[in-house]
């Protein structure tokens, strides 16, 4: 179901090459970035705040994004959100991170860019980039090397999700949401 805004009318804008699975719920002021991929039970509601998806993003099952009123929740390029993780704006999500699953990012957290978040962690606070954190509440486990960015690749997500969507699976986006450039 993609909607708009039953508190102040604001429509999703999706790209035309997102891939969002039969029963993703997707509410208001939500953008998502070309390549993306939401899988089966996700929610992004955009009813209150706003939620800004890069690109070549996987948003896996049962992922909950949310935001509270006039706030973001923004998830960056080629980034992993594995399932049932759940970020709550005001967020930051930096490029190429992973939240493993079941783990949290609260209001105010800041995940840095090609960093990882732990599954079951919960993150409240601003992150470096290129480090691991783990626990509750979140700290730092380890600093990633910086020739480590090949590894936080989001492409075989984007494969699998087009394959999908050529096979005839997904949502119909409808047209008055899609942003074709």
């Amino acid at each position: 179901m993609i909607i708009k805004s039953p508190f102040n009318g604001t429509t999703p804008k999706i790209h035309h090459t997102t891939f969002i699975a039969e029963d993703v719920v997707i509410i208001g002021d939500v953008e998502i970035g070309a390549y993306t991929n939401i899988w089966y039970g996700a929610k992004l509601r955009g009813d209150w705040g706003k939620i800004i998806v890069g690109v070549n993003t996987s948003i896996q099952e049962n992922v909950v994004l949310h935001s509270r009123p006039n706030e973001i929740c923004k998830i960056g390029n080629s980034v992993r959100l594995a399932h049932s993780c759940m970020c709550h704006g005001p967020c930051i999500i930096g490029d190429n991170s992973l939240v493993g699953i079941n783990a949290s990012i609260l209001q105010g957290g800041k995940l840095g860019k090609c960093s990882t978040l732990a599954g079951g962690s919960v993150l409240r606070d601003e992150t470096s980039d290129f480090c691991l954190y783990a626990g509750v509440p979140a700290i730092k486990k380890k600093e990633y090397s910086k020739n480590r960015l090949n590894e936080f690749s989001t492409n075989l997500y984007v494969e699998n999700s087009q394959k999908f969507k050529k096979a005839g699976y997904g949502q119909k986006i409808p047209e008055e949401y899609l942003i074709t450039e």
